[in-house]
């Protein structure tokens, strides 16, 4: 009856430490993605003050992706911003 005993304790024992060595797992991936998400907003930041102190002196007409798919439209080419729509002759010479 002991060994039984033993054996169940053993069970819930070994049953634990798998549960916390995947709660581990798991804070450990969300630190990972934690310090993922921040990076991208620092990220994000930097990409903002740059084309916020951009001249967009060099503009040029792209297909870009947008909301719902995709688009044409004025993009400065130095620093990727969206900065227009193309006239209806700039859009007819795109799709050349």
């Amino acid at each position: 009856m002991k060994n039984v005993q033993r054996l169940k304790n053993s069970s819930i024992s070994s049953k634990l430490n798998t549960s916390a060595s995947i709660f581990i797992d798991m804070d450990a991936k969300r630190k990972e993605v934690d310090q993922l998400l921040s990076d991208k907003r620092e990220i994000e930041r930097k990409i903002e003050e740059i084309q916020a102190n951009c001249k967009h002196e060099n503009i040029v007409i792209k297909q870009v992706a947008d909301g719902s798919g995709s688009g044409i439209r004025r993009v400065c080419e130095s620093c990727g911003l969206i900065v227009g729509y193309p006239s209806i002759e700039e859009t007819q010479n795109f799709l050349k």
